[in-house]
């Protein structure tokens, strides 16, 4: 019996011993199977070389390149109404007209005033020739006619101011009164008048954006009565001071609008073009991560991926420029990237 034991221990160890061997074995070559199965399958692409514009973005209302409130100089009774809302008119076109009773009455007083003045005046300049009047008497008809003079061209000129007449070519907006209404002067409107023919937008550029802007520079607006629609318009002034509350300055862009498309009043989206960089490198933006230690890109060296450090800069129609860090010849992940380790393999996608 104790023979039997003798060879049945030793044998028992072995197969033991031969039975651990085939399970490391086993393990490890599940191990190499797992990773190669873990292995993530990525996408790629070179960066892309494009024209990249720098803009600045503003809102801001479409108004008239120049509009006036249009009221009489003179009081009295609206007496006629020439023109209408949504009339074109041209400038010094009649557009109302005053009742000038009362003041054809005043200036033709005033013109016998300074008829009777001016003969006076002559009569005592012939005297004063002959030595039968003083100078002082000759130099009092002279101020007497000059007086009258003034006066008659004053009422000349109010005369004139009864014809309500456009100060420049556009379209009328809005009118305010109805034949026979009484017009105080100044203060009381009778029109609005807007050039439609070139509209402009002002926007507020940041105080640090001000030396990006100049007279010329480009811009692209949009409103909300257009959708898809883009107006082209240009700087064309600025108010070349910075308003202290707002730490901004005001500038105009001014916009063709042979159409007549555009309305006064309406919101308006403005991307104005400051710079442009005809040999940027661009990314699509999905490959493009970021973490605690900054901006990067995963690329593909020999089916390693490799983590990529990157200063991005424009963001624009799902691709984003790439200031520094790229070459332009890297193979960069597009898909997947996001679970590429820096180092580990990975398996491209043909």
């Amino acid at each position: 019996m104790k023979k039997r034991w003798k060879y049945i221990i030793p044998a028992a160890v072995v197969l033991i011993m031969a039975g651990l061997v085939a399970v490391r074995i086993i393990s490890s070559n599940a191990g190499i199977d797992t990773r190669r199965q873990n292995a993530p399958i990525v996408k790629v692409e070179q960066p892309r070389r494009e024209t990249v514009p720098y803009t600045l973005s503003f809102t801001g209302d479409v108004v008239a390149i120049q509009q006036a409130t249009i009221v009489s100089k003179v009081s009295g009774n609206l007496d006629r109404i020439y023109t209408d809302m949504g009339t074109r008119v041209t400038r010094n076109q009649l557009l109302a007209l005053i009742d000038t009773t009362e003041l054809h009455q005043q200036y033709q007083q005033a013109a016998a005033t300074y008829q009777n003045a001016l003969a006076t005046q002559l009569r005592t300049k012939e005297l004063f020739e002959q030595n039968l009047v003083a100078k002082q008497d000759l130099d009092n008809a002279d101020a007497a006619m000059k007086v009258s003079r003034a006066a008659f061209e004053t009422a000349g000129t109010h005369l004139a101011y009864a014809r309500i007449t456009a100060p420049f070519t556009g379209f009328i907006t809005k009118r305010y009164l109805d034949p026979g209404a009484l017009v105080n002067p100044g203060s009381t409107p009778l029109f609005v008048l807007m050039d439609l023919d070139v509209m402009k937008v002002i926007v507020n550029v940041l105080e640090q954006d001000i030396p990006l802007v100049t007279k010329g520079k480009k811009a692209t607006v949009i409103v909300d009565a257009y959708p898809g629609k883009t107006f082209n318009g240009t700087v064309t002034r600025y108010a070349d001071a910075v308003d202290p509350s707002t730490r901004t300055m005001a500038v105009e862009i001014d916009i063709p609008n042979q159409g007549l498309d555009l309305k006064p009043g309406m919101f308006a989206n403005v991307v104005l073009t400051v710079r442009e960089d005809p040999n940027a490198i661009t990314l699509p933006t999905q490959a493009i991560l970021s973490d605690n230690g900054g901006t990067y890109v995963m690329s593909v060296v020999d089916n390693t991926a490799r983590r990529l450090q990157v200063k991005i800069g424009e963001d624009r129609n799902g691709r984003t420029e790439i200031l520094s860090g790229l070459k332009g010849d890297e193979l960069i992940m597009t898909t997947g990237q996001q679970f590429a380790k820096d180092g580990a393999a990975v398996s491209v996608q043909q």
